[in-house]
């Protein structure tokens, strides 16, 4: 290698060292201006931040007590509908009642009338008294549930 060429590379080498520790200095003195950037961006988006965690809280607290009325609203309709059914149902069970009522009415007659004419009297009264227990109890229980708010 002659010296021309050896002067050649020594002084690129020399350059391109120079130019690593500008570049590097810079990369530096550039992450440090991110670093400045970034700290004043956040510190500028803070109270956005803060309006915007507020804005969620409300809009949680709002959405939490619309779930509460709504569930309220559902137990109510449903404890109506409940009673409905159950004020049905107490005045089918009357009409069933009352039906096998009559027909025990009927059936404790037909006996009676095959009874001996001096027990006959006594039989029918016996078949009525048990008929009006009956229907007094059938109608008591209708008149509870009858009752029932709703």
């Amino acid at each position: 290698m002659n010296n021309a060429t050896r002067a050649l590379v020594v002084g690129l080498a020399f350059a391109l060292s120079a130019c690593g520790k500008s570049t590097q200095s810079d990369v530096n003195q550039a992450a440090r201006n991110r670093a400045t950037d970034v700290a004043k961006a956040s510190q500028a988006a803070q109270p956005a931040v803060d309006a915007a965690n507020r804005n969620l809280v409300t809009a949680q607290q709002d959405a939490n007590i619309k779930v509460a009325n709504a569930t309220a609203a559902a137990d109510q309709s449903v404890n109506k509908a409940a009673v409905s059914q159950a004020k049905a149902q107490a005045k089918a069970d009357y009409n069933v009642a009352m039906a096998r009522i009559e027909g025990n009415l009927k059936v404790a007659q037909e006996k009676c009338a095959m009874q001996p004419a001096d027990m006959q009297t006594a039989c029918e009264q016996d078949a009525q008294a048990i008929h009006d227990q009956a229907v007094n109890a059938a109608v008591a229980q209708l008149d509870r549930v009858m009752q029932q708010p709703g």
